[in-house]
């Protein structure tokens, strides 16, 4: 089980010419430059995982996680076939690599140095730290500007989409394309995605949304999820606090029409599940249900 599978994205790049005439090209947009051309390009095959890599020798790996996401990953190693070798520490074997960091995981050895070995190895990673202890009673802040009412359309166990572990206690809001999307709580941006430009309701878009996932405190990470192109408003690695802009709604991804998707998520010990959680609205604290909101 890899963290996630191959996809097909996009990118957008500009160009523009400077005052000598000289053209410049660049995935980033040019500053103070009004006179520019853009484009989307669809890049496949683009893959986000912690990797593992080899830091000794053939004859005597060395492994290393290296982790690139603003918050913790755990990992775990496993042999799927080993002849004449062992690793120490000894596999089967769980790590928790922090954010941003490389950690080092284990030593291959031949039992018998007098003989050949050879091995096949499994990993397999889950974002963030099954050791936390989440808040299951904090009351989130609605996403969205306090001044605007929006329909719940799905919400837990939602027949249509909400019936796996990653969505089984997640809410869909109808809101309109662009409509402003705020943080439910403070915490880190621990990843983002905003170059996916279509959506439909078909599987192969199912890993196709722009999302921005923040990490709390405690843990426990939100995702906001089918947001519009190019819409983010913060960056990976940049705290955030409670009611901030951090997006625009869309419809990328697995959608049938604009909304944003809404869970809270943890590490339960290798399996990033969504658990249940509660507004904080205008009325008092409420369990998330379907309706006006």
């Amino acid at each position: 089980m890899l963290f996630f599978s191959a996809i097909c994205w996009s990118k957008k790049y500009y160009k523009h010419v400077d005052e000598f005439g000289v053209v410049h090209y660049s995935d980033q947009k040019p500053k103070d430059v009004d006179d520019f051309d853009s484009w989307q390009v669809r890049v496949a095959d683009q893959q986000y995982q912690v990797k593992v890599v080899n830091r000794g020798t053939k004859q005597m790996p060395i492994f290393y996680a290296v982790n690139p996401y603003h918050g913790p990953v755990e990992v775990r190693l496993s042999f799927l076939q080993n002849n004449n070798v062992y690793a120490e520490p000894e596999w089967p074997a769980n790590y928790v690599v922090p954010a941003n960091s490389d950690l080092y995981l284990a030593t291959i050895k031949p039992r018998n140095q007098r003989f050949g070995w050879s091995m096949r190895y499994r990993i397999d990673s889950v974002l963030g730290d099954p050791n936390n202890q989440v808040d299951t009673d904090y009351p989130y802040a609605v996403p969205f500007p306090g001044n605007k009412r929006y329909l719940v359309s799905q919400g837990f166990n939602g027949e249509f989409s909400h019936q796996f572990d990653q969505s089984q206690y997640a809410v869909d809001i109808v809101m309109s394309e662009g409509s402003q999307v705020l943080a439910a709580r403070a915490g880190v941006v621990m990843d983002v995605a905003q170059d996916f430009y279509d959506g439909g309701a078909d599987v192969k878009n199912l890993q196709r949304a722009n999302f921005v996932r923040i990490l709390h405190d405690d843990g426990s990470m939100a995702i906001y999820a089918h947001l519009q192109l190019e819409s983010v408003k913060v960056s990976k690695g940049q705290q955030v606090e409670k009611h901030q802009l951090i997006g625009h709604s869309g419809s990328t991804g697995f959608s049938t029409g604009p909304h944003l998707h809404f869970a809270i998520q943890r590490n339960t010990g290798m399996k990033l599940v969504s658990i249940p959680f509660k507004w904080e609205t205008r009325t008092g604290v409420m369990t998330p249900k379907v309706g006006p909101l």
